[in-house]
């Protein structure tokens, strides 16, 4: 069974929705932004194709709380099972789809056979499920029964009950057709000890140690010796055979232990290739197990199809190029697409995974800015919360290092493509870098630069007098690790011998121009990487902050303020007019 399009109408955050996936994609990574749509997407294709027939639905579901306008989501189902094609099913409704997604009113030999499934809430909250055709010709409604054909599971915060025998877990179903839960919960109810005990050679046995082995497989822990227990924690009779681990249940284990192991038992019912959703996969898990989890997931063949959620990096970095989704969401119409299988997009997705998981992306020259503008973001998010107003991470917006001027702006023009908010900060030293800049103008990508033919040293190293640069190689002494170091640094960069101390008002008493000591600072700065590391820069960015008055005339204060511009969307006129380094 696989999904190739889902369509969600009203339905909580999203007002409208249109997703078409290729046939080929078994494993898929929904990436984003907080609140652009993803978790409602997996629970919307959850309603819709789950066997479930009672749904815990409120006026709070409908978007923007309007009941008047009706939740309608649609899942076309292909590949299906024998049970849902037979004519006393939905093989009569059944349309046709080819490798694009394009639907067709019939499945022709050239197409693939598909339903279309339609889920229907209006104001009653009543759920109505049905079978559509694309001209509305058939309607046909389906039973819970029939939509256990097709098998959806969703691993979320509540897997607990996967790990007990009751009616609807995993379990359950594995064992409903020997009867040996049933069996032994009589017992249980006369000598309850002494009924599980006896039973340790039943039939529950293998399927226990079957369980064992795949939550072992999936990297859920070390276990060795998981048997059915009694769970005295429920009074209901029905729900107290569970799973242990010696005299632990393994409901008492940890989050991230439970959700694996109940994904391990649902995979185990799921013999006929079902459909896993898993809402923000990397829920209680080190990422040592979240590695393991997800190439797990990706090798194993047990399910159709996969779709998960993730906020985490490591989860992005894992995912193949092509199994990750970018989810973007604007005044509630949430749009969904492939990562292309490009070199650009890999590259992004091992270095900077981060970047997709975020609203408007910074894409600076390197880490000196990118440490700089870290010290800016946490001085400008302190002065935020004082006013009430929401911080960069609020915000989503982050700052990305682009690894030098031209790829800097070539990922900024590549994430801008996706969808993402962006702008790119470079140095402009380098008249190579010019047409990428010019590109990423024309396609309304914000590019800030320094003065011409200036870096982010040599600019700060203009703007500041006598006192300030010989503060300036205070710091770098600090950073660099002693004088004598900085002034072999400086001595390369021309520096006369005859000059041995970092005062620079000694230089000049010696016949050292102003603009020849500028130059040789910035020289050495940029060419011996006094500020190329994260840390480095950010201590840089807090000498600037701390040397305000000294760019009071000075394009910097106005440079770091478009970028802070940038990274607060929400910012106010009266923030405006405060500016960077008052």
């Amino acid at each position: 069974m696989n999904i190739r399009k889902v369509e969600i109408n009203n339905f909580r955050g999203i007002k409208y929705c249109s997703w078409s996936i290729p046939d080929d994609r078994r494993f898929v990574c929904l990436v984003g932004p907080g609140d652009s749509g993803k978790s409602t997407i997996i629970d919307a294709i959850h309603l819709a194709l789950s066997d479930r027939w009672r749904l815990s639905i409120a006026d709070t579901d409908f978007y923007n709380c309007d009941t008047a306008q009706s939740i309608c989501i649609r899942v076309v189902v292909a590949n299906l099972p024998k049970e849902i094609l037979k004519d006393s099913a939905f093989g009569l409704a059944l349309s046709g789809i080819d490798a694009d997604g394009t639907l067709y009113q019939d499945p022709e030999d050239s197409l693939e056979s598909c339903i279309i499934v339609q889920l229907l809430i209006d104001s009653s909250h009543e759920p109505v499920w049905t079978v559509e055709r694309l001209d509305g010709s058939i309607s046909s409604e389906i039973r819970s029964s029939h939509r256990h054909y097709l098998s959806t599971f969703k691993v979320d915060e509540r897997a607990d009950v996967h790990l007990r025998w009751t009616s609807t877990s995993a379990l359950g179903r594995l064992s409903s057709d020997r009867n040996s839960a049933a069996k032994a919960m009589a017992s249980a109810a006369r000598a309850a000890s002494k009924a599980i005990a006896e039973y340790e050679d039943s039939a529950l046995s293998e399927l226990t140690s079957n369980v064992q082995a795949k939550i072992n497989e999936a990297g859920g822990g070390s276990f060795s010796s998981i048997h059915p227990g009694l769970d005295t924690s429920l009074s209901s009779t029905s729900g107290n055979l569970a799973l242990y681990e010696s005299d632990v249940p393994l409901t008492n284990y940890g989050l991230g232990t439970r959700r694996i192991s109940g994904l391990a038992v649902q995979q185990i019912a799921a013999a006929n290739k079902a459909l896993l959703l898993i809402d923000e996969v990397e829920t209680g898990l080190e990422p040592h197990r979240l590695v393991r989890l997800i190439h797990y997931l990706k090798d194993d063949d047990a399910y159709s199809q996969i779709f998960m959620t993730t906020h985490s990096p490591v989860a992005v970095e894992q995912s193949s190029t092509d199994n990750l989704a970018i989810v973007r969401a604007n005044n509630g119409s949430a749009s969904v697409s492939f990562l292309p299988n490009s070199k650009k997009a890999l590259g992004l997705r091992r270095q900077r995974p981060s970047s997709f998981l975020a609203n408007r992306v910074l894409v600076v020259e390197g880490k000196t800015e990118e440490g700089m503008l870290l010290h800016f973001i946490e001085k400008w998010d302190k002065e935020r919360i004082v006013a009430g107003q929401p911080v960069a991470a609020g915000e989503g917006s982050i700052v990305q290092d682009g690894q030098g001027g031209a790829e800097a702006v070539v990922r900024a023009l590549f994430m801008h493509g996706l969808g993402y908010e962006t702008a790119v900060l470079i140095d402009n030293d380098d008249r190579s870098v010019d047409k990428h800049a010019t590109a990423a103008s024309t396609e309304h990508v914000p590019v800030i630069r320094w003065e011409l033919n200036n870096n982010l040293e040599s600019q700060i190293v203009k703007s500041c007098e006598v006192v300030e640069l010989s503060s300036l190689l205070t710091l770098a002494k600090e950073i660099r690790g002693g004088e004598q170091v900085v002034l072999l640094d400086l001595s390369s960069a021309g520096l006369p011998e005859s000059c041995t101390t970092l005062m620079v008002q000694d230089w000049i008493d010696s016949g050292v121009e102003l603009e020849s000591v500028k130059s040789i600072i910035a020289t050495a700065a940029s060419e011996k990487a006094w500020f190329k590391l994260v840390d480095s820069g950010r201590e840089l960015g807090a000498w600037i902050d701390e040397n305000a008055h000294s760019f009071i005339d000075s394009v910097v204060p106005d440079t770091i303020n478009i970028a802070r511009d940038f990274l607060y969307p929400t910012l106010t006129e009266a923030d405006k007019d405060a500016g960077t380094t008052e």
